[in-house]
């Protein structure tokens, strides 16, 4: 397939995943946007799970796993300072459990690497993806979680064509080899553009100047979603995390950079909360 007949196809698969969240948004308000979200988090954790337990054959940890992760998602989207309690006993949860299921029968290398693959997975795929469900909930939550999408997909799309059209010098070979610096600039560059025309018509009573930092920041950390995601498949040897959009692969490939830059955006609504305040 062509580089620019893939990118079309990713185009068209994308416009139709904003329709279905515009649609969700008319009907359902922030609710559709929240089932959204939720609906993302429980197909991400499935594939997930099968990518960092790819060789494990206890389905009860596989589904543990899952279940914890699912979990600490739901509570700290609610309550974000009980849901801190509830990760760190998730993750306690897991390690014993590892360590009771596989003792008999696993290495000690085995039993160790399992315990650091859950946590890594219930962080990635429980506690972050809820601060963007409570950038929901905060003020201006419509406004913000636009600027989100808005940030991180137009720095992909940008580093794509850049990428496409001048890139010659690889940023990471081993882990993504066809991410170059001249799309990592093009990426920044589409994300402060894109946090430009939000604090335009959006965030239009804040400084520009936040904006525009916050904007870079959170496109910078959304291309480290997506190395981090790269990585997550070489080493279990996937091409794409899932199957479910065209173009694009799996859930996790196309929210890779949102859950990286999602606690950034939440973080940049607190400091201009207490600025404000």
């Amino acid at each position: 397939m062509s580089t620019w007949k893939n990118f079309l196809i990713r185009t068209a698969s994308a416009l139709v995943a904003i329709a279905i969240i515009y649609l969700l948004y008319v009907y359902l308000n922030i609710t559709g946007l929240k089932l959204i979200v939720a609906a993302a988090v429980v197909l991400g954790n499935i594939e997930l799970m099968a990518m960092l337990f790819k060789g494990e054959s206890s389905v009860l940890l596989r589904v543990s796993f899952v279940l914890c992760s699912l979990i600490t998602f739901g509570i700290s989207s609610f309550y974000l300072d009980v849901g801190i309690i509830v990760f760190t006993l998730a993750i306690l949860f897991m390690w014993i459990l590892g360590l009771v299921v596989l003792n008999k029968h696993s290495s000690l290398e085995h039993i160790s690497i399992f315990q650091a693959k859950a946590s890594l997975g219930i962080v990635y795929m429980g506690l972050i993806p809820a601060f963007i469900v409570r950038l929901l909930d905060g003020p201006l939550g419509l406004s913000w979680f636009i600027f989100l999408l808005s940030v991180v997909f137009s720095s992909d799309t940008l580093a794509y064509v850049f990428g496409v059209l001048f890139g010659k010098h690889k940023v990471m070979p081993t882990v993504s080899p066809k991410k170059t610096w001249q799309g990592a600039i093009g990426g920044l560059v589409g994300s402060v553009l894109a946090g430009f025309i939000c604090w335009t018509y959006l965030v239009h009573d804040f400084s520009p100047s936040f904006i525009l930092g916050l904007s870079a920041v959170t496109g910078f950390f959304g291309q480290f979603g997506d190395f981090f995601e790269s990585l997550l498949k070489r080493v279990s040897g996937v091409k794409d995390s899932g199957k479910i959009m065209p173009g694009h692969g799996g859930i996790l490939d196309r929210i890779d950079g949102i859950l990286f830059a999602g606690p950034v955006v939440f973080f940049g609504v607190v400091i201009l909360s207490h600025l404000l305040s």
